[in-house]
C-alpha cells in the first residue's frame, strides 16, 4: 500500500472520467427520471406526427390568371366596406386649378369606364333602348365631369389640412381617398416634369379587420410576409387578395386613372392607351397546410419537450451546491472548470440521444397520400444536417442556460421551481410578438437573448423555408422574412451561439459572487480588481499591526516531527474587520491538532484559508510542502476534508464514495481495491458497503464522511466536528480510529466536546478575536492556566463559613474563598499541597455537622476551564470600558435555572372546542407568516416574476395599441430595397414610332438607370411572358429564389400594356403599375419622371368593430398574463407545504 504523502496526483483526464462516471451513476440510479427525460421529447414529437398526419399535402396544378383592366372597380367594397357610391367624394391637396382638373378628369373617367365595362352590359340586357355611344360621348363626359368637379372632388390648401378627412367614422364610407401632391405645386399653371403624388387611403383597408391583419394592414413597412406559404398568396384571387388588397380597395383603379391623366396632361393630348394588370402564373406546387399550422405550434412542442430535462439539470447542479459537495470536491483537488465540463458533457450526451430520436421522427417519411405522394415528413426538404445542427445548438444553449439559472439559488427545490417558471417565461416574447411582422432586427435580436424565443424564431424560419425548398446550408443569411428587418435564420444561429457564451459567463460570475451557504462570496466587482487579472500575490495595507504576540502562551514545538501545515503571519481582512490577525502555527505529522475558539474567533476563516477557499490578505500557508496560493492544485490534492455536515452523494454507495475520492487522489487498480477494503473494515461498514448513502443512519454517515477524508492517503486531514450526531459507543470507536490513522498525517480537528479535545488532541490551539491565544498539549495548558484543584462545598441553611475556611487554612495556609454563591462555596488549591488533601478531607467529613454542610467535591482543572479562562481573559482585556463585566457561566446558569422555575404552567389552561380550533388556526397562520417573511428571497422573486410577467403583458398590449402610430410612407418602385431583382419585359409586334414602342424603351431605361446597379432587365423575345415565367420557375429551388427577385414585368404593344406582378410581395401590383406609368410618361417626354407613394392616412376616430376586436384580443392576453402570474404564486405556496411533508413536521 502506498505510503502517505508518496503519491502521484491524478491528471485532468482521469478526474474528468471520474466525474463523468459519478454523474452517470447518479443519473442511472433514477431510472424513472432518466426514462422521462428521454421519452418526453419522443412522446411530444409523436403528437406532432399525429397533427401532421391529419392534413395531407396536396399537389396543385399550374395556376394562371386573366388580365383585367387597371381601372376596374371591385364593387364588393360598397357592401363589405360600407362605401356609398352615391355620396362618394375625393380629396386632394393643394387646391389648384391644374391639379383640380387632373383629379376631376381622372375621377370622371374612372366612373365612366367602369360604367361602360360593368354597368352598361347589365342595362343592355334589359328590354329598353340605349342610344349608341351614350357612355363614350363627349357630352356625357362633360356632364359627369361637371358633377364630379362640383360634388365629388374637394380641394384642400395643404397636405396638413387634408389629413382630417377621416375625422369621423362615416367619412371612410364617403371619402374614397386623398391625393396628396407636393405643397409647392399650389401656384403652378402647368404641371412640372418631375411629378410625384401619394394616395392617402384610410390606414385600415375597409375590407380587412383589425384581428386579421394586426393593425397596419397596408403593410407599408414591409415587402414580404414574415412567414411565407407554399405556392402563391391567395391562389384563387386574380387581383391578389385582401392583404393588403390594392385592387379590392380601389387603390389600383385610382392610381391608374390619376397617373394616366398626368401622362395625358404632360403629353398635351388625351392619350388613348389601355393598361391591364395580370398576375404571373404559378407552376404546379405542393400545398401543405399542416406546415403553416406547425410554424406556430412546433416551437411550443419543442419547448415543452425539454422543460422536464431543463428543470432536472437546474435541480441537480444546485443540489451539489446546497449539500456542500461542490466545495468539498473543490477543496479535495477538483478544479472548477472540470466540474462544469463534466456536467456539460453528461447532460449533452443525454440530450444528444433525445435529439437523435427527435431527428428520426422529423425526417423519416412516415406518410403516403392517396395520390401516392410518399416523400412526406415533418421536415421534407430541409437537410437532416441542418436540423441536427440547430437542434444541437439549442440543446447546448439549454445546458448553459440551466447552469446560469442554478447560480442564482442555493436550494435545489427553489431553483427547480423558479427555473421552470423562467424556462416558460423565455418563450413569452416570441409568443406575444408572433403577430408583429414589423419588428426591427435589433428588437428581434434582443428577444433572441431569451433562449426559447430564439428557438421559436429559428424553427418558424425553418418551417417557412420548407415550402420553398428547405433551409440549405447556403441559405442561412438569405431569404429575408421582411424587407425592413431582414432577420434571417443566420441571425438566430449567431444569437444562440452568443447566448451560450453569455449564459456560461454569467454562471461563472454567479459562482464567484453567490457561491452558496458554504462558499466565500467575492464582491460583485471582483473582475475589475487587480488581483483577479494578476497572478502575483497582493499584500493589502491594513494599517499598523497592533497584534501582541508576547501574550501568546505556547509550548515548545516538537523537534523530531515533520511539519505538515505551516502557517506564518496569516492575516485576513474583510473591509475594516480583521478576521484573522497575524496567526502563526505549525501542524505536525503524527499528531492531531485541535483548534478551539468561540463563535467569531476566526476558526472557519482560518480553515478556509488553509484549503484555498478564501484569499489570503497577507502571510502564507504551506500544505504538504506546497504554497496554498501559488500551488493550489498540488496542495489540495493532499487534503482530506470531513465538513461539519454530512457531505455525501445520496445516490452513491459506501464503496463508490471511497472509490470516487480515492481515485480523485490518484489511486487506481489493485492499490485502489486494497484502500477501499481497508477503510470499509476500519469504519465498520462491511454490511453497508453496497448501500446508498441516503439509506445510512446519521452515525454511519459521519463515519463514511471521516472515511472520505482519510481515503487516498490524504496527508493533511481536516475534521470539522467529526463525531457530531454519534452515539457514545460510535464516538469511542471513531476516536480509536483517528488515533490509529494519525500516523503519517497532519490532522486538524474542531469540536465542541472538551473531553474529545482532551483525549484526541496531541496539541490544542485556542483562538479568540482572530488571534492565537495559546497552543500546547492539554496537560501543558491545564498546568499553565489551571490552579490545580477546586474544592466545592454544598451548604446547609446555617452554614458556618468561617469555621470551614479556618479548617482548610490549617492544612493549606492562605486559602481564601473563591466564590460564595447560592448553595455552594468554592476554594482554589494549588498542586504543592496535594499530599495533605487526604487528611484535610477526613477532618472536613468529621466536622460536617459542626460546619453544617451537605456534601463536598474535589475537582481537577479541565480543558473546558482553560477554554473559558482564555475566552474570558480576551474579552476582559479587549473591553475599553472599565465598567464592562464578564458574566461567569455560573451566573448564567443560575439565571436560566430561575427562569425555568417560573415555567410552572400557571396561567395556562386546556383549551377545548372552538377556542382550541381558533388557537390552532392562529398558530398555523403565525407559522406561515414567519416562514414567508424569513424566506424573503423567495417572496421577492415570487413578486418580481409576477410583476415582470404582468408588466410585459401590458407592454405588449401598449405596443399593439400603438402600432398604428407613425405610419410609414412607401414608394411604389424597385428603386430602393430591391437589390438583385430581375424585371421581365416583352412586346407584341410593335411599330417603331408607336406609343407602346416608346414606352417599352423607356421601361427598360428605368431599370438601367436605377439607383441600384444590381437590378436586371430581361427582354423576352418570341415567347409569351407567362410561358417564360413558368419555364424559369418550374424547379422548386428556382422558385424559392425567384419569388423574392422576379416581382414585376410588363408586356407592350402599340396601344396597350400589361403590368405583370407576382403577388409574393405585398406591393407588387402597385409597383408594377407605377413602373408602366413612369415608362408612358417618359415615352411622351423623356425628361419627365413620375413617382407614386402609398401613404395611409391615420384615422382620428375609434372604429367600434375594431375596438371590440382589439379589446377582446388584449383582454385575452391580459387574462393569460394574470393567470400565469397567479399560477406562480400558487406554486410558491405549495412549495412550503411540500417542504413540511418532506421534513415530517406535520
Amino acid at each position: 500500500m502506498r505510503a502517505r504523502g508518496e503519491r502521484k496526483e491524478a491528471g485532468s483526464w482521469v478526474k474528468f472520467r471520474l466525474l463523468m462516471w459519478k454523474n452517470f451513476v447518479q443519473q442511472l440510479r433514477h431510472p424513472v427520471q432518466t426514462a422521462a427525460e428521454l421519452l418526453l421529447p419522443v412522446l411530444t414529437m409523436s403528437l406532432v406526427l399525429v397533427l401532421r398526419s391529419q392534413i395531407d399535402p396536396e399537389v396543385l396544378e399550374t395556376r394562371t390568371y386573366p388580365p383585367i383592366p387597371a381601372h376596374t372597380l371591385n364593387y364588393s367594397v360598397t357592401v363589405l366596406g360600407g362605401m356609398n357610391l352615391t355620396r362618394m367624394s375625393m380629396a386632394f391637396s393643394p387646391e389648384n386649378a391644374v391639379l383640380r382638373d387632373v383629379v376631376s378628369s381622372a375621377t370622371t373617367k374612372l366612373l365612366l369606364k367602369n360604367m361602360r365595362d360593368q354597368v352598361l352590359p347589365i342595362i343592355e340586357a334589359l328590354p329598353i333602348e340605349i342610344p349608341p355611344g351614350l357612355v363614350n360621348s363627349s357630352q356625357v363626359y362633360e356632364i359627369v365631369k361637371l358633377f364630379v368637379d362640383e360634388n365629388v372632388v374637394t380641394g384642400y390648401n395643404s397636405s396638413a389640412a387634408m389629413r382630417g378627412i377621416y375625422a369621423e367614422e362615416e367619412a371612410t364610407r364617403r371619402v374614397i381617398a386623398g391625393i396628396e401632391f407636393d405643397d409647392s405645386l399650389r401656384e403652378i399653371t402647368e404641371l412640372p416634369l418631375d411629378l410625384s403624388y401619394a394616395l392617402r387611403f384610410p390606414e385600415r383597408p375597409r375590407l380587412n379587420s383589425f384581428f386579421m391583419t394586426g393593425g397596419r394592414t397596408w403593410r407599408t413597412d414591409n415587402v414580404f410576409p414574415m412567414f411565407e406559404v407554399p405556392g402563391p398568396r391567395f391562389p384563387y384571387s386574380w387581383e391578389g387578395g385582401n392583404d393588403p388588397g390594392y385592387v379590392n380597395e380601389m387603390f389600383i383603379a385610382l392610381q391608374h386613372m390619376i397617373s394616366s391623366e398626368l401622362v395625358s396632361e404632360v403629353a398635351g393630348v388625351n392619350l388613348d392607351f389601355d393598361v391591364h394588370i395580370q398576375r404571373y402564373p404559378h407552376p404546379a406546387y405542393i400545398m401543405d397546410l399542416a406546415k403553416e399550422a406547425l410554424q406556430f405550434l412546433f416551437p411550443s412542442f419543442i419547448m415543452i419537450s425539454f422543460s422536464y430535462t431543463a428543470i432536472n439539470i437546474i435541480r441537480s447542479v444546485t443540489v451539489e451546491k446546497e449539500m456542500q459537495l461542490k466545495e468539498t470536491m473543490k477543496i479535495m483537488g477538483l478544479p472548477t472548470w472540470l466540474h462544469w465540463m463534466a456536467w456539460f458533457f453528461k447532460q449533452f450526451i443525454y440530450l444528444l440521444i433525445a435529439s437523435v430520436l427527435i431527428l428520426v421522427i422529423l425526417k423519416v417519411n412516415w406518410f403516403t397520400t392517396e395520390e401516392g405522394f410518399s416523400d412526406y415528413a415533418v421536415f421534407t426538404n430541409t437537410p437532416w444536417t441542418v436540423l441536427f445542427f440547430f437542434l444541437t445548438l439549442y440543446l447546448t444553449c439549454t445546458i448553459f442556460f440551466c447552469f446560469m439559472i442554478s447560480g442564482f439559488f442555493s436550494k435545489a427545490s427553489t431553483a427547480a421551481l423558479f427555473g421552470g417558471v423562467i424556462w416558460f417565461l423565455t418563450y413569452i416574447p416570441a409568443f406575444l410578438l408572433a403577430m408583429d411582422v414589423n419588428m426591427s432586427t435589433s428588437l428581434q435580436a434582443v428577444t433572441c437573448l431569451m433562449l426559447n424565443s430564439a428557438m421559436s424564431y429559428g424553427f418558424q424560419l425553418l418551417l417557412a423555408r420548407e415550402s420553398t425548398g428547405g433551409m440549405q446550408w447556403g441559405d442561412f443569411m438569405t431569404s429575408p422574412a421582411t424587407d425592413s428587418s431582414r432577420f434571417v435564420f443566420g441571425h438566430v444561429v449567431i444569437m444562440m451561439a452568443l447566448n451560450c457564451v453569455l449564459y456560461m459567463l454569467i454562471a461563472l460570475y454567479l459562482e464567484q459572487v453567490l457561491p452558496g451557504p458554504y462558499g466565500t462570496p467575492k464582491p460583485w466587482y471582483f473582475f475589475v480588481q487587480r488581483q483577479f487579472w494578476c497572478s502575483s500575490k497582493t499584500t493589502h495595507d491594513i494599517g499598523t499591526d497592533n497584534s501582541d504576540t508576547s501574550s501568546l502562551t505556547k509550548e515548545s514545538d516538537p523537534t523530531d516531527l515533520p511539519i505538515g501545515v505551516k502557517i506564518q503571519n496569516l492575516k485576513k481582512v474583510y473591509g475594516s474587520n480583521v478576521a484573522v490577525n497575524n496567526l502563526s502555527l505549525n501542524i505536525y505529522d503524527d499528531q492531531i491538532t485541535v483548534l478551539l475558539g468561540h463563535n467569531g474567533a476566526g476558526k472557519s476563516t482560518t480553515i478556509s484559508m488553509l484549503t484555498g477557499n478564501v484569499d489570503i490578505t497577507s502571510g502564507s500557508v504551506t500544505v504538504a510542502g506546497y504554497d496554498i496560493e501559488k500551488q493550489t492544485s498540488s496542495a489540495r490534492s493532499h487534503i482530506g476534508l470531513c465538513p461539519q455536515h454530512n457531505v455525501l452523494f445520496n445516490e452513491l454507495t459506501v464503496k463508490e464514495h471511497l472509490q470516487f475520492f480515492s481515485r480523485l487522489k490518484g489511486f487506481s487498480g489493485k492499490e485502489l481495491d486494497e484502500e477501499i477494503e481497508t477503510l470499509i473494515e476500519k469504519l465498520e461498514l462491511q454490511e453497508k458497503r453496497d448501500y446508498q448513502s441516503a439509506g445510512l443512519s446519521g452515525g454511519q454517515k459521519r463515519r463514511l464522511g471521516v472515511g472520505v477524508a482519510l481515503c487516498g492517503a490524504a496527508k493533511v486531514v481536516l475534521l470539522d466536528e467529526p463525531t457530531s450526531g454519534m452515539d457514545p459507543a460510535s464516538r469511542r470507536a471513531l476516536w480509536d480510529l483517528l488515533q490509529r490513522e494519525k500516523k503519517g498525517r497532519s490532522m486538524i480537528l474542531t469540536t465542541h466536546f472538551m473531553d474529545e479535545a482532551d483525549i484526541l488532541g496531541d496539541r490544542v490551539a485556542i483562538m479568540a478575536d482572530g488571534r492565537l491565544q495559546c497552543v500546547g498539549s492539554p496537560y501543558f495548558l491545564k498546568r499553565h492556566y489551571g490552579v490545580g484543584y477546586t474544592l466545592v462545598v454544598v451548604k446547609k441553611e446555617d452554614f458556618r463559613l468561617d469555621t470551614c475556611t479556618e479548617l482548610i487554612n490549617r492544612y493549606i495556609p492562605g486559602t481564601v474563598v473563591k466564590e460564595d454563591r447560592g448553595t455552594e462555596v468554592t476554594y482554589s488549591m494549588t498542586n504543592e499541597y496535594s499530599h495533605v488533601f487526604e487528611s484535610m478531607l477526613r477532618d472536613l467529613e468529621a466536622k460536617a455537622d459542626e460546619i453544617n454542610f451537605k456534601n463536598y467535591g474535589l475537582l481537577a482543572t479541565t480543558l473546558e476551564d482553560v477554554f473559558m479562562s482564555v475566552g474570558t481573559d480576551v474579552v476582559a482585556t479587549s473591553d475599553v470600558d472599565d465598567n464592562t463585566t464578564v458574566s461567569s457561566s455560573a451566573d448564567t446558569l443560575a439565571f436560566e435555572y430561575d427562569s425555568l422555575e417560573k415555567l410552572d404552567g400557571t396561567g395556562y389552561g386546556d383549551e377545548k372546542g372552538i377556542r382550541l380550533i381558533c388557537q390552532h388556526v392562529v398558530a398555523i397562520w403565525m407559522k406561515l407568516f414567519l416562514v414567508l417573511t424569513r424566506s424573503w428571497l423567495i417572496l421577492l422573486l415570487q413578486v418580481l416574476v409576477s410583476l415582470v410577467q404582468i408588466i410585459a403583458t401590458l407592454g405588449v398590449m401598449q405596443y399593439v395599441i400603438s402600432m398604428t402610430e407613425h405610419i410609414q410612407r412607401r414608394e411604389l418602385s424597385l428603386a430602393e430595397g430591391f437589390a438583385g431583382t430581375e424585371t421581365l419585359v416583352s412586346f407584341k409586334g410593335l411599330s417603331p414610332t408607336s406609343t407602346g414602342s416608346l414606352a417599352k424603351a423607356a421601361y427598360e431605361s428605368i431599370f438601367v438607370t436605377a439607383n441600384n446597379p444590381t437590378m436586371e432587365i430581361t427582354v423576352v423575345d418570341n415567347t409569351p411572358i407567362d410561358e417564360y415565367y413558368l419555364e424559369r420557375t418550374d424547379d422548386v429551388s428556382a422558385m424559392a429564389v425567384l419569388r423574392h427577385s422576379l416581382l414585376i414585368g410588363a408586356t407592350f404593344d402599340d396601344h396597350s400594356a400589361t403590368a405583370w406582378f407576382s403577388n409574393f410581395g405585398y406591393h407588387d401590383v402597385a409597383m408594377s403599375l407605377a413602373a408602366v406609368h413612369a415608362a408612358l410618361l417618359r415615352a411622351v417626354n423623356p425628361a419627365a419622371n413620375l413617382t407614386v407613394y402609398n401613404h395611409p392616412l391615420e384615422a382620428n376616430y375609434v372604429n367600434q368593430n375594431d375596438m371590440q376586436t382589439m379589446v377582446a384580443f388584449l383582454s385575452m392576453q391580459l387574462a393569460s398574463g394574470i393567470g400565469s402570474s397567479l399560477s406562480i404564486v400558487s406554486a410558491v405556496f405549495i412549495m412550503f407545504y411540500i417542504k413540511v411533508g418532506c421534513t415530517c413536521a406535520s
